[in-house]
């Protein structure tokens, strides 16, 4: 029997499973469609975002400091998603659910927003607004994990929503520094879940 076969009912041959037998290895530059290679692009670009958008609240050479980081870190995201050759997996086909999941995600999120910025403008505490937008990013990544059968998702939102919370705690005490310090770790911590989810696809042996 070949080696890509495996016995089915009645002593049948059936294909061995994608997992099995995953993808030649290749760079992400090479397939820049594939889920994960595109999820990783559309993650960094909002990743970006979250630094450049809040580190001008920073005090003294912090906000230096913050384009430094994202710089470094920005580089070893193209290295692993990109430019590293690794066995990208062949993903099975979104669930039935998976596009109302990802709608009402997006939904919920923007409406999230929207609300709770209104609310903290409506308190006198507008500051703490780029912690409420982590914490409202973060949480809808995680249904995605389930519906499009990525963890890295449910990881990398449970980790945003946290740093989003302990933004809006900190951005109570200490005030925007403290919120603007939160947005942009925000940032810097998705690139690196990103950058540790690409790593572990292993390489060509």
């Amino acid at each position: 029997m070949d080696d890509n076969e495996s016995s089915g009912p009645e002593g049948t041959r059936m294909p061995s499973s994608t997992a099995d037998h995953p993808a030649a290895p290749q760079r992400g530059i090479a397939q820049p469609m594939h889920p994960q290679v595109l999820g990783g692009l559309i993650g960094a670009a909002g990743a970006t975002a979250f630094v450049h958008v809040n580190r001008g609240d920073l005090p003294g050479s912090w906000p230096l400091a913050a384009i430094v980081a994202w710089a470094v870190v920005l580089v070893v995201f193209v290295w692993a998603s990109l430019l590293r050759s690794r066995h990208l997996p062949v993903l099975p086909p979104p669930g039935p659910t998976a596009g109302r999941v990802y709608g009402f995600s997006v939904l919920g999120m923007l409406v999230g927003m929207a609300g709770g910025n209104a609310l903290l403008n409506a308190v006198g505490a507008a500051e703490l607004q780029p912690a409420w937008v982590v914490t409202a990013v973060g949480l809808h990544f995680v249904p995605f994990a389930a519906a499009f059968q990525a963890p890295v998702f449910g990881r990398l939102g449970w980790w945003m929503t946290a740093v989003g919370v302990l933004g809006l705690g900190f951005g109570l005490i200490f005030g925007e520094t403290a919120v603007a310090a939160a947005a942009v770790g925000a940032g810097l911590l998705m690139l690196i879940v990103m950058i540790v989810d690409a790593a572990a696809q292993r390489e060509p042996s």
